[in-house]
Parts: structure tokens; C-alpha cells; sequence
């Protein structure tokens, strides 16, 4: 059921998405947070961080409907020795695939989700916190009625 918020909705959807696909050795799970973000021993790592990115993109659709593109960050977060490196590119390259040109049922005007990668490793995040970060933006299409 949709609630007042396509975006959050959008975050949790993709939340219930990656939950699902019970992606082995990822045992802190996934979290939705409002900036992605980790706080040495506040939460399980590794994890996936869920949190809205950037401005929304706004189109023209219809005569009565706009597109609206709203961006979230799927970040996979964890230390470079808590899982190998195959195993974490591996989780990206699964999030990738499930998420890219996937609509989401439930969302009701909800269209498609597309995959912009990002850097495969955040180097900021390495040298400053010795810390892997790997993310990808999705972006979510919409079609919401004008008011």
C-alpha cells in the first residue's frame, strides 16, 4: 500500500527487494537511512545503506501527469577484511542486475528503476576509513497525477 511519499516508498521497495534476495555473508542486512553513512561499531558490518540521493529529475509526461525521477543510493558498506573481494563485488553485480529495468509492484504509478553505477570502490572512503564502499544509484520513474 502506498503511503505519502513515492521516494520513501521507492526506499523501502528496494529495501524488501534486496532482503530478498538473502545475499550470503551480508550479515548486518540492509538499513534505510536518511544520509549513508557508518559509524565504527554502530551497526553490523558488512551492510547495504538505502538512502535518498540527489535532487529529484522532473519531465513532462502527459497533459495531466509528471515524470518524476527520484534518486536513491545503494551503498554496499564493510571493512576490507570482513568478506573477500570477490564476494562484495559480487553482491554489487547482483544488486545491479535485480535492480536495472525492474518496476516494482505496489508502487502503482511506479514504471521502471535504472542502475547509474558508481564508483565500484569509493577511494575517499577507503584511504580516510579503510572502509569499502561500492555504490549504485537507481533512479525511480514515475508518473504522478498534477494536483
Amino acid at each position: 500500500m502506498p503511503g505519502i511519499s513515492n521516494h520513501f516508498d521507492t526506499l523501502a521497495a528496494i529495501k524488501s527487494v534486496i532482503d530478498g534476495l538473502s545475499l550470503s555473508g551480508l550479515t548486518g542486512g540492509t538499513l534505510i537511512q536518511e544520509v549513508s553513512t557508518y559509524l565504527d561499531g554502530t551497526t553490523t558490518l558488512p551492510f547495504v545503506s538505502i538512502s535518498p540521493y540527489g535532487p529529484e529529475k522532473l519531465g513532462d509526461e502527459l497533459n495531466d501527469r509528471d515524470g518524476a525521477y527520484y534518486g536513491v543510493l545503494v551503498a554496499i558498506i564493510a571493512k576490507p577484511d570482513v568478506n573477500s573481494l570477490e564476494t562484495r563485488l559480487g553482491w554489487r553485480q547482483t544488486l545491479r542486475r535485480t535492480l536495472n529495468n525492474h518496476s516494482i509492484a505496489g508502487l502503482g504509478q511506479n514504471y521502471q528503476l535504472t542502475v547509474e553505477p558508481g564508483n565500484v570502490v569509493e577511494p575517499r572512503a577507503w584511504f580516510d576509513r579503510n572502509a569499502f564502499v561500492s555504490g549504485l544509484v537507481v533512479r525511480a520513474f514515475f508518473q504522478e497525477p498534477r494536483t
